[in-house]
């Protein structure tokens, strides 16, 4: 399916990817994946980005909001619309994380876009694109509340890990996303599994050591805000409650809003924010490319897509 109209066509001094497209192991899938977030690197701090901006206003209107509400208590209406904001927050990582794979392909196949040609392209394919993630959630999380459905819950994640791209590159319908990242796994699912889940850990560690060395360096005593309680409170809450509705609102508020009390305390919980949002930013691309060239590998092994574009240029 041609992108000509979200994309500028590679330079002519830009050489080609389709021309030296060929099955990548996990080596050459690594290599790619560093060489193409440096090659573009503007482009996805672009996109990732509007996510930064938005988190960082977000949690500093909140912080603000709950140092001036210190010595009332009055949470509330700061909890509603908390709870309102993140909802918000999780569009706009959704816009994002779209922008991300549209971006990652087009690159990958060796073409220019902009920033808001991978933000229009997201606009016109977010409802196939959030059916299939929401189809994804739903089925992979129903299986995992029980023991017995984890397998199934695991082997479904990895089945399904294409459907974004197939929604927003290929264009398919949400169904027909879920059926199309089916057919490339299938036969491949153990590759598949074991290329991502490297990748997945590589990209885990590198946050968390950039995060734990620049906490170090700053002086902090907590690593980016978390003070490692949150699967307790969760329990907490979904366990049955001792101390009635108001231990229960108050465990909401600890998970919901920051602990603070005084102006001191807000700057540096501004700092912790900041940096961690720019990490998250920074590393947030890396696993969308690693998945993005897994893809193309499958499209590659299965259909000869490197067949498909020394012969005609452009994808299908």
């Amino acid at each position: 399916m041609s992108q000509t109209n979200d994309s500028l066509q590679a330079s002519d001094g830009e050489v080609s990817t389709a021309a030296s497209l060929q099955p990548m192991g996990f080596g050459d899938i690594l290599d790619s994946m560093f060489s193409l977030y440096r090659n573009r690197f503007r482009l996805f701090v672009g996109i990732c980005g509007v996510y930064f901006v938005y988190g960082l206003v977000v949690d500093l209107l909140i912080g603000i909001s709950v140092v001036s509400l210190a010595s009332s208590g009055q949470f509330d209406r700061l909890m509603l619309m908390a709870v309102a904001l993140y909802l918000i927050g999780a569009v706009v990582m959704l816009f994002v994380v779209s922008a991300i794979v549209f971006a990652s392909a087009e690159a990958f196949l060796g073409k220019q876009i902009t920033v808001g040609a991978a933000f229009k392209r997201t606009e016109r394919r977010f409802w196939p694109y959030l059916g299939s993630n929401c189809l994804y959630g739903l089925v992979v999380g129903l299986l995992m509340i029980t023991c017995l459905g984890i397998p199934l819950a695991i082997f479904f994640a990895f089945r399904w890990i294409f459907c974004s791209l197939a929604a927003v590159f290929e264009g398919k319908s949400a169904v027909r996303a879920l059926k199309r990242s089916s057919e490339l796994v299938k036969g491949g699912w153990w590759r598949v599994f074991g290329v991502m889940i490297a990748i997945f850990l590589l990209v885990f560690f590198v946050q968390t050591i950039l995060q734990i060395s620049l906490t170090f360096v700053l002086g902090l005593t907590q690593i980016m805000g978390d003070d490692g309680n949150l699967v307790e409170r969760l329990r907490q809450i979904f366990s049955p409650s001792t101390g009635g509705d108001e231990d229960v609102a108050d465990l909401w508020r600890q998970i919901l809003l920051p602990q603070l009390t005084t102006w001191k305390e807000l700057i540096v919980y501004s700092i912790q924010i900041f940096i961690s949002l720019a990490i998250n930013c920074l590393m947030l691309p890396v696993s969308f490319i690693g998945v993005t060239l897994v893809y193309f590998d499958r499209r590659i092994r299965k259909e000869g897509f490197d067949i498909e574009m020394r012969v005609t240029g452009e994808p299908v």
